[in-house]
């Protein structure tokens, strides 16, 4: 039996109550959707699994996020409770957080959602290098994008000169969705008629709004984006902000003055069909269970 975890029930601690406000808020992030497409996967699969339950099992358990999740996980599997302990990709940002948590001996894989992440952890922590394993969550299929209506522009860099410049591009009707700033169930509607979607972003573990535009089939004109910073780290790596991006789904620009006939020669794309073999949520749990 799969355990899946996100979280702990002990109302003593932070994690639990911020759980609590995240439901009655109904606000989804980007462990949610994970955990969202791990879920939607085991049961298209027929896979039997436990969520989030009350009592620990004698089994395998997959600790999407959590600390204190995955400290009660590490304490389970120190005892004998667990048979095998995998952790991530949602649990911490780097792999000295949280006194080095994801460090502990009693994990047995560690999940990261991208390869250029997994450099990153093994250059950090190179003694957990050996237990570090890419896996992407996936996004359910969908319907095609009719492709009648006007563009996307996905904006997670807060550049309102580039943005001005973009639209002068592809249009001032484009659509734009400004990160942080509006219901996820807006942007999935406008994908079901965007003719493509310029993306902008520094840098994405995953990116999984990028997905969700292929798996509609619509496909993508990225920024060119090589550095990830944060709390005065940095890493370089190609397409960090896109890190599965295909040729099949998209393409990059360096130049704005580019998009126009970038997005001429992305009409003959249609991402839906790598996306529904490669970053389904049945193939993520395809990919998951060769894991376990």
């Amino acid at each position: 039996m799969i355990t899946i975890y996100t979280h702990t029930w002990n109302p003593l601690t932070k994690e639990f109550w911020k759980w609590v406000v995240r439901k009655l808020a109904r606000k989804f992030s980007g462990p949610d959707a994970v955990a969202c497409s791990v879920v939607r996967g085991l049961q298209e699969l027929n896979v039997p699994f436990l969520y989030n339950p009350l009592f620990r099992q004698n089994d395998t358990a997959v600790v999407l996020s959590g600390v204190c999740a995955l400290k009660n996980a590490i304490a389970a599997k120190k005892r004998g409770a667990l048979k095998k302990l995998i952790a991530g990709p949602n649990v911490v940002m780097q792999p000295d957080a949280e006194h080095g948590i994801m460090q502990s001996e009693y994990i047995d894989h560690i999940l990261v959602p991208s390869q250029w992440v997994a450099d990153l952890w093994a250059h950090q922590a190179p003694d957990i290098s050996r237990k570090l394993i890419v896996w992407a969550a996936g996004v359910e299929i969908k319907n095609a994008s009719t492709r009648t209506g006007v563009p996307i522009l996905y904006d997670k860099l807060g550049d309102r000169a580039l943005t001005s410049q973009i639209q002068q591009q592809i249009g001032s009707s484009a659509k734009i969705f400004t990160y942080g700033t509006f219901k996820r169930e807006d942007y999935l509607k406008s994908l079901t008629e965007a003719s493509f979607m310029v993306y902008l972003s520094r840098s994405e573990s995953q990116g999984l709004a990028l997905q969700e535009a292929w798996a509609h089939d619509v496909p993508t004109i990225i920024n060119k984006s090589t550095n990830w910073q944060n709390n005065g780290l940095s890493w370089q790596a190609s397409q960090i902000n896109c890190p599965y991006l295909h040729p099949a789904l998209g393409m990059i620009f360096e130049n704005v003055q580019d998009i126009p006939e970038l997005a001429r020669q992305i009409t003959s794309l249609h991402p839906k069909h790598y996306c529904d073999q490669e970053l389904s949520d049945r193939a993520s749990i395809q990919n998951l269970l060769k894991i376990i």
